[in-house]
C-alpha cells in the first residue's frame, strides 16, 4: 500500500499545472487572433498555411505605396503612361485582383534599339561597331568590298541615314565577315571593349555603353522586382545583344535575336550533323547569318520558337516591333500591353516630328501605349551631363538636300 495513497494527489497536481498552461496559452494567443481579425491581417495559422502568397502580398502592397522618386527618378512625375503602366503591373501582381498573373506567365519582351538602347549615334550600334572594326581596327584587313560598304555606311550615318546595300552585301553579311573566327566569349570582350572606350557620335560626355535610356533601365528593374521574367527580342545579332544587354542585368540567355553562324574551328564547311568536332576544337563566329532575321513578324515567332509563351508586357519603337506589340495585347490567355517608346525629343535626341505624328497615329489606332522621350515622360534621357551635339556630316547633309 505504500505508494497507493499518494497517486490521487498527483494526478491533481498534474492536472493543475495543464489547466494552468492551457489558461497560459489562451491568453497569450486570443488576443492575437482577434487582433489579427480586427485588422484584416492573417492568424499565425493563416500565415503558415498562406506559404508564397505573403511573398505576392507583399509585393502588391510594395507596388501600391510605390516611392516614385527612388524607383523612377529619371519619369516626369506625373507621367500617364507612367501611371498605366504601374496600373497595369500592380493589376498582374495582385492575387486580388482579376488581371493577376502568375510569376512565371509575367513574361515582358523588350526591342533593343530605340527601346533600350539609343539608336542614332549616329546608327544601330552593330552598324557602329563594325565600321570600326573595318575603318579603323589596325588589326583587321577588311576585304576592299568591305571598305567600301563600310565608307558608304559612314558617310550616310553621319547624315543621320541608314545605309542601303543595294546590290551590295547586307549589314548581317558585314556583321559576319568582319567577325568570323572569333570565339563567342572573345567577340563579346571585343563588343564591350568598344562600347566602353567610344565616344558615341553625336552626343557630348557619353560613351556607347552609357548610351542606354535612363528611363527604360529603370522600368526593367521595376520589372523585374515584380517577378517579371524579362528578355530581349532584337534584330540586332544575338552575341552583340547578349554583349550590350548584359550591362542592365539581361542574361544571355534571355536575349531572343537575329542567329548567329557558329562553326568548329575545323569543320570547314562540312555540314553538322555530319561532322564531329575534336578535343582541340573550339565554337567560333561563322558565316553567313541566318536568312530569317528577328524583325517584325519574325519577332513574335521567334518568341514562340524560344520562350514558348506569349508575353504581357512588350516595348518596342519602331515597325519591326508592330509584330510583337500586336501579339502582346492580343494575348488571349492575360491581358496584354504593348509600348510604343516614342523619340519626338528634338533637343536632347534625335527625334523625328513627321515619324513621330505617324507612329502617334499608329498607336492610337492599335490601341498600344507611347512612352514619349520628350519630358512629356522623361525628365532625363541619358542622364546629366549628356547633350546633344551635332553628326559629323549634318552640315554637309544639309547642303546637298538645299542644292
Amino acid at each position: 500500500m505504500g505508494n497507493e495513497g499518494k497517486q490521487p494527489i498527483g494526478r491533481i497536481v498534474v492536472a493543475f499545472l495543464v489547466g494552468v498552461a492551457l489558461a497560459v496559452g489562451i491568453c497569450l494567443f486570443v488576443p492575437q487572433v482577434r487582433a489579427a481579425i480586427a485588422g484584416g491581417q492573417q492568424t499565425p495559422a493563416q500565415s503558415a498555411a498562406s506559404g508564397s502568397n505573403d511573398t505576392q502580398a507583399q509585393a502588391s502592397f510594395d507596388n501600391a505605396h510605390i516611392d516614385y522618386s527612388k524607383t523612377f527618378p529619371s519619369w516626369n512625375k506625373d507621367s500617364a503612361a507612367l501611371a498605366e503602366l504601374v496600373s497595369f503591373v500592380s493589376n498582374a501582381t495582385d492575387p486580388a485582383s482579376k488581371g493577376y498573373v502568375e510569376p512565371a506567365d509575367r513574361v515582358a519582351t523588350f526591342d533593343m534599339d530605340g527601346t533600350l538602347v539609343c539608336e542614332k549615334a549616329p546608327v544601330y550600334f552593330d552598324f557602329c561597331l563594325t565600321m570600326h572594326r573595318v575603318l579603323d581596327d589596325a588589326s583587321f584587313s577588311a576585304t576592299p568590298e568591305e571598305r567600301s560598304a563600310m565608307e558608304a555606311t559612314r558617310e550616310q550615318a553621319n547624315q543621320g541615314k541608314v545605309y542601303d546595300p543595294s546590290d551590295g552585301p547586307t549589314k548581317s553579311d558585314l556583321v559576319a565577315s568582319a567577325f568570323a573566327g572569333m570565339t563567342p566569349k572573345d567577340f563579346r570582350a571585343y563588343v564591350n571593349d568598344f562600347a566602353d572606350k567610344t565616344a558615341a557620335v553625336g552626343f557630348a560626355n557619353m560613351t556607347y555603353a552609357q548610351s542606354f535610356y535612363k528611363p527604360m533601365t529603370e522600368v526593367v528593374d521595376y520589372l523585374r522586382a515584380n517577378q517579371f521574367d524579362v528578355w530581349v527580342v532584337s534584330a540586332c545579332e544575338r552575341e552583340v545583344t547578349r554583349a550590350m544587354v548584359s550591362r542592365i542585368g539581361v542574361p544571355m540567355d534571355h536575349v531572343v535575336a537575329t542567329d548567329v553562324a557558329y562553326a568548329s574551328t575545323k569543320q570547314n564547311g562540312q555540314v553538322a550533323d555530319k561532322y564531329n568536332m575534336g578535343l582541340d576544337e573550339d565554337v567560333v563566329l561563322s558565316t553567313p547569318l541566318d536568312e530569317v532575321e528577328c524583325g517584325k513578324n519574325g519577332k513574335p515567332l521567334a518568341i514562340m520558337r524560344e520562350i514558348g509563351k506569349r508575353p504581357i508586357l512588350a516595348f518596342g519603337n519602331s515597325s519591326g516591333d508592330y509584330a510583337m506589340l500586336n501579339f502582346t495585347e492580343s494575348n488571349p490567355e492575360h491581358k496584354g500591353m504593348g509600348v510604343l517608346v516614342l523619340c519626338d525629343d528634338t533637343v536632347r535626341e534625335y527625334g523625328d516630328a513627321e515619324r513621330a505624328k505617324e507612329q502617334t497615329e499608329e498607336s492610337a489606332r492599335q490601341g498600344w501605349t507611347l512612352f514619349h522621350m520628350s519630358d512629356q515622360d522623361w525628365a532625363t534621357i541619358y542622364g546629366e551631363g549628356v547633350t546633344k551635339t551635332q553628326l559629323p556630316g549634318a552640315q554637309e547633309g544639309a547642303q546637298q538636300q538645299a542644292a
